[in-house]
């Protein structure tokens, strides 16, 4: 059964603006790629992870943090502007900006290298396989990555002037804490000018340098000469440019209007609009910039079907989606798939334990007094927000969460490993912080003897994952096996979207009302 057999063809790139889900109704599979991307974002929280635990040690060696606590609790938060506070801090934000950069501009180049020749076969013959995307992927992603240092580092030239003046301004004003002399205000208020000059010319750079890559990944060019290309394509095409910069604003704007005034009516979707930014607008995005790219050197497009999706295709998503007993069986029984999930409950286990040694007595007062876990106290969304809509953003976010823990594995591994530690541990510092067991476990477990496991099946399937990517750089299986393994796994993490949605229904709707019924507030 079909609704419509007509076939639309477009004509120019902003076509691809109004019928690009149309793309992605026809080629359900293109989202993988950007469930990939999202991966990146989880080996960023692992930076961080690492970073905030090396600057606890460095306060705990000096015996800092007693320190900390008893300013803390006298409310003179100057006290973090002294030297030997912020300086490790500055350094551990330099250090673990400075990573976060590059680990995200090789995921980012890795991901590119194979989404932009994968979106144009899907826009010029109409059809396209996920080991275009992988082969590419492995191919180009070294090219790709040096025309992103190449295109980033003359975006952000602008801001370093000013950047640099803010820093030795804040330099001699921090460990002053009073500013007698007008100098250093206005060296501060000039680099702030100068900031925002920056940032203006850094746009515009963005702007013309938006299709570096794109003609790194298809047309494996020079850094430079993908550079000199995007600038010629983006004066030529400036009219598609300003309607891709005026896309991105308007989802800015309506992503915080759209906020603010379901808010009003005690509601919250910031998870399901980031999902839909994540999975929906942003494919469209990159295959309008490719069609841009294409049609500039005249290429034409392929018909897509103008019709909504056929019966059958919607059974079929349907019957996957209620099929999660047949992939989780086929995972669990597989070797490497049990191996993976045993260690990520060690893994996970590990953490709770890291986390429950982690927080000693002065650790606990800085916590409580930060006001990020006070024991007896809810989150206090619980008592703001509509409940029903409340779980329904919880289970968005765990959904989004597991999704981008699984695909992460695609980084042998790492970042699926270090996802899993970091959930232990904080469960393990929200049971050391509360210091009772019954009090702690009623906001923990109603919902989470669902969306544990649920989580720790999707960090098991990352982990898999990861061995599996082990095996093919190995030359022990080939790309078709590499691709029918990373379908697999999207189509397990997807269908953990029902263990997810049950989870974020209790812990919106009934944990908050057992949390009460033993003490919480």
């Amino acid at each position: 059964m079909k609704v419509m057999e007509k076939e639309y063809i477009p004509r120019k790139p902003i076509d691809i603006l109004k019928i690009g889900y149309k793309y992605i109704i026809r080629n359900p599979k293109m989202i993988i790629p950007f469930m990939i991307y999202e991966a990146g974002f989880v080996v960023g929280q692992a930076i961080f992870i690492i970073s905030f635990l090396s600057l606890l040690s460095y306060f705990k060696a000096f015996n800092l943090i007693p320190k900390i606590v008893e300013e803390l609790s006298r409310k003179n938060y100057e006290y973090l502007l002294n030297p030997e506070i912020l300086h490790p801090i500055i350094v551990t934000l330099f250090v673990t900006a400075s990573a976060y950069i590059i680990v995200i501009l090789i995921f980012d180049s890795f991901v590119k290298a194979g989404l932009f020749p994968y979106l144009r076969k899907i826009l010029i013959e109409g059809d396209s396989s996920l080991r275009v995307f992988l082969g590419y992927a492995f191919y180009r992603w070294k090219l790709v990555l040096k025309t992103n240092i190449l295109t980033y580092s003359i975006i952000i030239s602008p801001l370093l002037p000013s950047l640099t003046l803010f820093y030795f301004s804040i330099s001699k004003i921090i460990p002053m804490l009073d500013i007698e002399n007008g100098i250093d205000e206005l060296m501060l208020g000039i680099s702030a000018l100068a900031f925002v000059g920056g940032l203006a010319l850094a746009l515009i750079l963005y702007l013309l340098l938006i299709f570096a890559p794109i003609a790194a990944a298809i047309d494996a060019d020079t850094p430079i000469l993908n550079v000199y290309k995007s600038i010629r394509i983006a004066k030529r095409e400036v009219c598609s440019v300003i309607l891709y910069f005026c896309v991105l604003s308007l989802i800015a704007i309506a992503s915080v209007a759209i906020e603010g005034v379901v808010k009003i009516f005690y509601v919250t979707i910031t998870s399901l609009f980031a999902l839909i930014i994540s999975l929906a607008v942003t494919p469209i995005i990159n295959m309008f910039l490719v069609a841009v790219y294409e049609h500039h050197f005249n290429e034409c497009f392929a018909p897509v079907k103008a019709g909504i999706m056929e019966l059958r295709e919607i059974v079929k998503i349907a019957k996957i989606m209620a099929s999660i007993n047949k992939y989780l069986r086929k995972f669990i029984t597989s070797k490497d798939g049990f191996l993976a999930l045993v260690l990520t409950i060690i893994l996970f286990m590990s953490g709770i334990i890291l986390g429950l040694l982690t927080v000693s007595p002065d650790i606990r007062d800085i916590i409580i007094n930060s006001g990020i876990i006070v024991p007896g106290r809810m989150n206090p969304e619980f008592k703001i927000y509509n409940r029903i809509f409340l779980g329904l953003d919880i289970f968005f976010h765990n959904w989004r969460t597991s999704l981008a823990t699984a695909m992460a594995g695609i980084a042998y591994s790492v970042p699926s490993a270090v996802a899993t530690l970091f959930n232990g541990y904080v469960i393990g510092i929200v049971y050391a912080t509360v210091a009772n067991p019954i009090k702690a476990s009623a906001i923990i477990i109603p919902h989470g003897i669902i969306e544990i496991p649920a989580f720790l099946i999707a960090s098991a399937a990352g982990l898999r994952l990861g061995y599996i990517m082990f095996k093919y750089i190995r030359g022990i299986i080939s790309l078709n096996v590499l691709e029918e393994e990373l379908t697999n796994t999207a189509i397990l993490v997807a269908a953990l979207a029902v263990l997810f949605f049950i989870a974020g229904v209790i812990e919106g709707n009934i944990t908050p009302i057992i949390a009460e019924y033993l003490g919480w507030v």
